[in-house]
């Protein structure tokens, strides 16, 4: 019996494991304010950011909803202040020339909404940051199941720590690359012609005469503007220092992000930059718990990571904000990956990988047709 009643005891264990297991949301949770925002020792412009949550199923909640016309300043606690300006909806910016972080400084954010709520940050200290001393990269392969074997580069720091500090750190991972399209050879269904060209005007081409079912070409009547465009590749989850790690305030070979090798993100040069971030206990907390959120959503026995904290407090009733306005010091390294960096013994792509045969900016989010300011 006792024997039976185990077996039972242990298939209902298991069982409950793959069960699906709805949560429902709040109200309480719709509508608030999210804020996103961060001041730094380098050249503005800063943003902040405002959207709000909106449920758009029992259990589901979106948070892209823009908030405009608000009213938004940036102040520190030596007497600066200066007001943003809404660049679209929802993303408001300092002046290039306006206010400047500096280490040391504490820096918070008053934020009135267009139906009068009022918010603001706690003061956040911008803390020094120590230094970034090294990028670089470790080649790696990996095979998927039931598929080939698969290439890719992941990215390691070492770092060294404040003196004196508690050594809490972020280091911000991105990538950009650069990719080729050839818009021109946009195609659609016509009657008579399956594939009629259909350049977009961006491609500086448009189809030439169509007579008797024929498709007669393309001319050129300008240059194209959307022939090449860089892609902004944001980080999965961000990277928080670990005190067990670090030795007389030094990091060594602090994994910082992975980069698959694949044609498109490899067509000419990728660029990692890895941003080192100081941050205030806060601003650490807050982060350190996004992270473990992303690291746990991956594993089917997810350690409890706790409530994201939140320094925005509402100064006009009881409606709650979430997100984090903080001050950071930043130190920055990039490395230039390029198409011919790549060891000849993986196997290569091949004419079968296609073209981007539009607008290059369709091919991937955050897309651009303007490289960064700083690209090599």
């Amino acid at each position: 019996m006792k024997r039976s009643s185990f077996l039972f005891l242990c298939c209902l264990i298991i069982s409950s494991c793959i069960d699906r297991i709805s949560i429902e949301i709040p109200d309480s949770y719709t509508s608030q304010l999210i804020v996103d925002g961060v001041i730094t020792d380098e050249p503005g412009p800063y943003t902040v950011k405002l959207t709000r949550a909106t449920r758009i199923e029992k259990f589901l909640l979106l948070v892209n909803n823009s908030v405009s016309d608000a009213k938004i300043t940036i102040s520190d606690n030596a007497g600066t202040v200066e007001l943003l300006k809404e660049t679209e909806p929802g993303t408001y910016q300092t002046k290039a020339n306006g206010i400047q972080g500096v280490v040391g400084r504490e820096y918070s954010i008053k934020i009135q909404t267009k139906d009068g709520k009022e918010f603001e940050s706690l003061p956040d200290k911008m803390n020094p940051v120590g230094e970034l001393d090294s990028l670089y990269s470790e080649l790696e392969s990996y095979t998927p199941l039931a598929d080939q074997t698969r290439y890719g580069f992941r990215f390691y720091v070492d770092a060294q720590g404040p003196a004196d500090t508690e050594n809490l750190l972020r280091w911000r991972f991105v990538g950009v690359f650069e990719i080729d399209a050839i818009p021109k050879l946009h195609t659609k269904f016509t009657e008579g012609c399956p594939c009629y060209p259909d350049p977009p005007p961006c491609s500086g081409w448009m189809p030439g005469e169509f007579e008797l079912g024929v498709c007669v070409g393309l001319k050129k009547v300008s240059e194209c503007t959307c022939c090449t465009c860089w892609v902004t590749e944001p980080e999965d989850k961000p990277h928080v220092s670990d005190p067990k790690f670090v030795v007389n305030g030094k990091y060594k070979h602090v994994e910082v992000g992975f980069v698959p090798i694949a044609f498109f993100p490899f067509q000419k040069k990728h660029r990692i930059e890895v941003r080192q971030m100081s941050l205030s206990r806060v601003a650490y907390d807050y982060w350190k718990i996004i992270q473990s959120q992303k690291e746990g959503a991956a594993t089917l026995f997810q350690p409890p990571s706790g409530k994201i904290r939140t320094n925005i407090i509402s100064k006009s009733g009881a409606e709650q904000a979430q997100g984090i306005f903080y001050a950071s010091s930043i130190k920055t390294k990039q490395i230039y990956i390029s198409n011919d960096n790549i060891d000849l013994r993986i196997p290569r792509w091949n004419c079968e990988v296609g073209i981007i045969a539009d607008d290059c900016r369709k091919a991937y989010l955050f897309s651009s047709t303007q490289p960064p300011p700083d690209w090599k």
